[in-house]
């Protein structure tokens, strides 16, 4: 008998994608995988990002389109249909069995006893609630990661995202945020199951810098290893000063390429960027701090960095934007700006194994930010 291929994706997709998308008949239960198909004409994916990817699986028998010729590749999935395709894509059996009768049960088991899927992972809605993107990266990390698969495994969803980005298994949406919250579509369903399949081959995937530096940011306060491949010290971190007693704490630690105007975070610093001592800005990175002072007087202008690698930033007026003064003369809190030569920075690298951050506060204090794994 030949063997089916690991992935069946059935008709269980096209439950979900009658005029109430979100309603799923328990009675449609999926069909079993059907033989490869030739000629496959979808008449709504012409164009579509997913395109190939949706031909490619329609083409090979793992799903069917609608009966009128299309696929509607943006409608949402549910929960139950996307946890069905990651058990049949990992190869699992459905475990039979207990008192839910429905006909994705057997899948739900399936993963849990893989320990690909907890039953607390969903806190709220059902199984017909749409799945989310943040939903399906936890799916998507443990079904690739046998280290994630305990039962015990307690990975909080921050930490999925971010592994899911690293990985390459979720990618940005269109300006490179996570859209966590949001619905997943039949489209980005099928690229993520590809993507499970493509990495149980040993494929290395291509990964999403900016959603990995947001994914990042949020889990840790840096982007420090998305961009430099190295670690920062945990935040928040207080600062270890000399001859003051202020106290000075790093919230953040955000690293950009200055030839990247649409990389992540990079809007956040949109002006005329500037050296203080009007010196060029040559092949670079922006590191920015955001900081806060209290308990003391205290101002980090001409600390921390060398004038030569020290930034400002003007509005178009050429005046400092307001944002960006030195933190501790208008304001206690705000961003401390300076920037590393990437040739800098790929010297350490090959050098050392990671990248140094060294401040050098003017009173005394020296101290790095960066760590060694």
């Amino acid at each position: 008998m030949k063997r089916v291929v690991p992935l069946v994706v059935s008709m269980m997709l096209m439950s979900a994608c009658s005029p109430n998308a979100n309603t799923l008949v328990a009675a449609e239960q999926p069909k079993s995988a059907v033989e490869s198909k030739a000629g496959v004409s979808l008449s709504d994916i012409s164009g579509h990002w997913a395109e190939s990817d949706i031909k490619a699986i329609v083409a090979a028998g793992y799903v069917d389109g609608y009966p009128d010729g299309s696929f509607k590749p943006d409608h949402t999935v549910t929960r139950a249909e996307f946890i069905t395709m990651a058990a049949k894509a990992a190869s699992l059996k459905p475990v039979q069995g207990g008192d839910n009768k429905e006909w994705y049960a057997p899948y739900v088991a399936a993963l849990v006893q893989a320990g690909i899927h907890q039953y607390k992972d969903f806190s709220s809605g059902d199984w017909n609630t749409p799945i989310t993107r943040m939903e399906m990266a936890r799916l998507a990390v443990r079904a690739s990661d046998k280290s994630l698969q305990s039962p015990e495994d307690s990975t909080d969803a921050k930490k999925f995202m971010f592994l899911a980005t690293q990985k390459g298994l979720i990618t940005g949406m269109a300006d490179g945020q996570l859209g966590k919250d949001e619905s997943a579509t039949r489209a980005q369903s099928v690229k993520i199951i590809q993507r499970i399949l493509d990495v149980s081959q040993g494929k290395k995937l291509e990964v999403d810098k900016r959603a990995a530096s947001y994914a990042e940011v949020e889990l840790t306060g840096s982007n420090v290893q998305t961009m430099w491949g190295s670690h920062v010290v945990e935040l928040p971190y207080k600062m270890p000063l000399e001859k003051t007693t202020a106290t000075v704490k790093v919230h953040q630690v955000l690293i950009m390429d200055l030839k990247e105007k649409d990389g992540a975070f990079r809007s956040m610093f949109d002006g005329q960027i500037a050296k203080v001592n009007d010196k060029p800005i040559g092949d670079e990175y922006l590191v920015a701090l955001r900081v806060d002072i209290t308990d003391g007087s205290y101002t980090l202008f001409g600390q921390l960095a060398p004038e030569e690698t020290q930034l400002t930033i003007r509005d178009s007026t050429g005046k400092v934007d307001k944002r960006f003064y030195p933190v501790g003369i208008e304001s206690n809190e705000g961003w401390y700006l300076f920037v590393r030569s990437k040739e800098e920075v790929k010297s350490q690298k090959q050098r050392i194994g990671y990248v140094n951050l060294w401040l050098f506060e003017n009173n005394g204090a020296q101290f790095n930010l960066a760590k060694k794994q």
